[in-house]
């Protein structure tokens, strides 16, 4: 999908919030859309102005140029623009329920009064009655291009489409084919209309048994399902920008999770400026590119097996002018790691696959330079109430592995942080655990272990070492457990 293009003029970074202030006094800031980085140089700021716009001489102290480029829309902007020109709308009401009376007036063959408050409720509370599953009361805006996603169950179904289809013919069973498309059609174009969007798309949900992870996102308008193209351009082609990281992929064939934005960053301010960083379930960058533009990494081995996620990575690696640090390893990162001698290399692995990366843990282990060590960051979902259990276990583990991959004798497995990303179910959380794999005497908290501590979980002051009979948790691999799946063993 083409993203518009809008009047801009460039600033250094150390004068951008300068010239944002002199724009703005000057009534030149377009305050529809956000300054982002120039598309040609990261270094240099892109603030939208007007059309109106014209350079005077205090303006070209501090600009230095002028251009078009795709600016993301501003937080503040709603995307109501039908409900300034549609004054018969009430502004009060949410983006749905405009998007729904603006359907039923503009479509209806009969006289529907859409001003009255009466008809207005009335006609509100036929969908309300249908339950927040199907009739939800907001949606989620993605992307830079803001594309609706609703939920998977959301404006679907029988029920929906008949209460919609009687409100605008009063006898829905006499309809046909090319009427009922109409509506279908008026309502979804309304719909992104009124939330300053040309695309919607309908959230999926990711098979566990997949070993690729496929998104489960399907286009609703004005594309249906998956489109046969991917790649830039193409209808479920989508940009995110994230502290400054573009992030481009195809919404139907790659997921993103949206809710894990803070552990990226945090992953990034973790990172060291000259470390080396091996990203064994890389996928788009979403881990990769934080290490190389935050954390300032000396270079990333980033892995990963799904085609389409492996073309948008070296699609944001080249977008993101890191090509030179970034090292692009197709296929499953156990085996390539072997083929590509990826052992003794890395100060820092990121093992970022759920639900459990458990089957790359040796592979990670043997990735970390034998004179230093290293941190492991291992994602997993896990039980809240086995957070400690399995915090224990990956610890004792990881030392297992130690001794058998012929690791020093003094190597310790000490986890300092455990973080919680974001609920996965009611009981169920996304867990990292930031686990240091080495020497004691190069762990920065290594004069709180004894002498014979050699697996761990460090809690305030404490190292709690982990016994031999250490519970297994719920989430842990197993052949005829739920987390049974071979691609993961």
């Amino acid at each position: 999908m083409d993203l518009p293009k809008v009047p801009v003029v460039y600033a250094l970074k150390r004068n951008a919030k300068r010239a944002k202030t002199a724009l703005d006094e000057a009534g030149f800031l377009d305050k529809n859309f956000r300054m982002v980085p120039a598309e040609a140089d990261p270094n240099t700021i892109a603030l939208p102005v007007t059309k109106s716009f014209v350079m005077n001489n205090f303006l070209e102290e501090i600009l230095i140029g002028e251009g078009q480029q795709f600016c993301p829309f501003s937080t503040k902007v709603m995307g109501n623009h039908l409900a300034t020109t549609n004054r018969n709308l009430r502004t009060n009401l949410t983006t749905v329920q405009q998007a729904i009376l603006h359907t039923i007036g503009a479509l209806s063959d009969r006289v529907l009064d859409i001003t009255d408050e009466d008809v207005i409720q009335s006609t509100l509370k036929r969908f309300e009655d249908l339950g927040p599953t199907i009739y939800p009361s907001k949606l989620e805006i993605f992307g830079d291009d803001r594309t609706v996603v609703v939920p998977p169950s959301a404006f679907d179904g029988e029920e929906f489409w008949r209460c919609m289809e009687s409100l605008v013919a009063g006898d829905e069973s006499s309809m046909g084919t090319d009427e009922r498309e109409r509506i279908r059609n008026g309502f979804w174009k309304d719909l992104s209309d009124f939330h300053g969007s040309s695309r919607i798309a309908r959230r999926g949900t990711i098979d566990p048994e997949s070993s690729v992870r496929h998104s489960g996102h399907r286009l609703v308008y004005p594309y249906q399902g998956i489109p046969h193209e991917t790649g830039p351009g193409s209808p479920g082609w989508i940009r995110v920008v994230e502290q400054g990281i573009k992030q481009s992929f195809d919404m139907t064939r790659v997921m993103f999770s949206r809710g894990n934005i803070s552990e990226k960053i945090r992953f990034g301010n973790l990172v060291r400026e000259g470390e080396d960083i091996l990203d064994m379930y890389a996928g788009i960058g979403y881990y990769t590119l934080p290490a190389i533009i935050l954390g300032r990494a000396r270079g990333v081995v980033a892995c990963e097996w799904n085609g389409h996620a492996i073309y948008a990575l070296r699609y944001n690696v080249d977008d993101n002018k890191v090509t030179d640090r970034v090292t692009i390893v197709e296929g499953d990162c156990r085996r390539s790691a072997q083929e590509k001698n990826l052992v003794d290399m890395f100060d820092r692995v990121s093992l970022g696959l759920l639900p459990s990366s458990e089957g790359g843990w040796k592979t990670a282990v043997q990735a970390l330079k034998n004179e230093t060590g290293g941190w492991l960051h291992i994602h997993a979902n896990v039980p809240n109430s086995e957070k400690d259990t399995w915090t224990m276990w990956t610890c004792k583990s990881l030392l297992d592995i130690c001794r058998q991959v012929g690791r020093p004798d003094d190597w310790v497995v000490l986890c300092s942080h455990v973080e919680n990303v974001k609920s996965f179910a009611p009981t169920v959380s996304h867990f990292v655990a930031d686990i240091f794999v080495g020497p004691p005497a190069l762990h920065s908290r290594s004069n709180e272990l004894s002498g014979s501590c050699n697996a761990g979980v460090l809690l305030k002051t404490e190292c709690i070492p982990c016994s031999a009979d250490v519970l297994i948790p719920s989430c842990a691999l197993s052949p005829t457990g739920p987390l049974s799946q071979s691609w993961m063993m």
